[in-house]
């Protein structure tokens, strides 16, 4: 099924289950360059430059997909060509794993064209937050302001290994959750998504001030808008599906939607 189709037929299916998370060339002067060109002779200037003149606008949903080692290898250009225009791409998961697809598939969609990221997959009863923070950004997490390059994701969900919460209660969780997101800042300079659910967050978490200094990125299965978790009353990156298709990836893939133009998720990615 294309991706068209796809964008108007949501899948009605519970997030609560355990999922598989899961560029133009670079500007001469950075991304954001507008400094006009003064070289010319008698005082002319040109008009500053606009390196993403050519990006749509509007405000439809700009689409995209998240991936980890059991999508294997993707052919990114396919993708592009379907409509997919941002990949989030699993780096880590605790402070010991990177997965073993992360570079050709982070590296792949940059090549493509894709604005890219990439996720931690937090294992809160491991080691500490700071830990895990460090270890993500050493492993592929890191954030770079060129206009192509996400915040990482801070991924929070259901325990896939074990109790539901991880052991922890809604104070020690949010505790582990400031600790890895003070470092991560402290590291990069950028707050990290963090991408959960309602039902999860509202479980282990509960009311927190995270929701007031971190973009969420919401998993929500179902029509309609998406339910949002406590604090959050907005989203920034919604993944509405785990069961898409598109040209270039084999299989299932989960499917992500942007709500504003590709100029403003341009604007994200550097931080404005």
């Amino acid at each position: 099924m294309k991706v068209s189709a796809l964008l108007l037929l949501f899948a009605a299916c519970d997030p609560s289950g355990t999922a598989r998370r899961a560029h133009p060339g670079p500007f001469p002067n950075g991304p954001g360059d507008t400094t006009p060109d003064t070289a010319d002779s008698g005082g002319d200037t040109d008009p500053p430059v606009d390196p993403w003149a050519s990006d749509p606008t509007d405000d439809a949903p700009v689409l995209g997909v998240d991936v980890s080692r059991w999508n294997g290898t993707v052919d990114w250009e396919a993708a592009y060509t379907d409509g997919v225009r941002f990949a989030m791409v699993k780096a880590t998961e605790s402070d010991w794993y990177q997965s073993p697809t992360y570079v050709d598939q982070y590296d792949g969609a940059h090549a493509a064209g894709l604005i890219r990221g990439a996720y931690h997959f937090a294992i809160p009863d491991d080691t500490d937050g700071a830990t895990q923070a460090r270890w993500f950004v050493e492993n592929g997490g890191d954030w770079t302001a060129d206009g192509h390059t996400l915040p990482g994701v801070l991924d929070i969900e259901y325990n896939p290994y074990g109790a539901t919460c991880y052991g922890l209660s809604k104070s020690a969780m949010i505790a582990w959750i400031t600790d890895f997101n003070e470092e991560y800042i402290a590291l990069t300079g950028r707050a990290p998504l963090v991408y959960t659910n309602q039902d999860w967050w509202n479980s282990c978490v509960g009311s927190s001030d995270l929701p007031q200094t971190n973009p969420l990125w919401v998993a929500y299965w179902s029509s309609g808008d998406p339910a949002l978790p406590s604090g959050w009353d907005t989203y920034t990156f919604w993944q509405y599906t785990a069961e898409g298709a598109v040209d270039g990836v084999e299989g299932d893939v989960d499917l992500n939607r942007f709500p504003g133009s590709t100029r403003t998720l341009r604007a994200f990615a550097l931080g404005e």
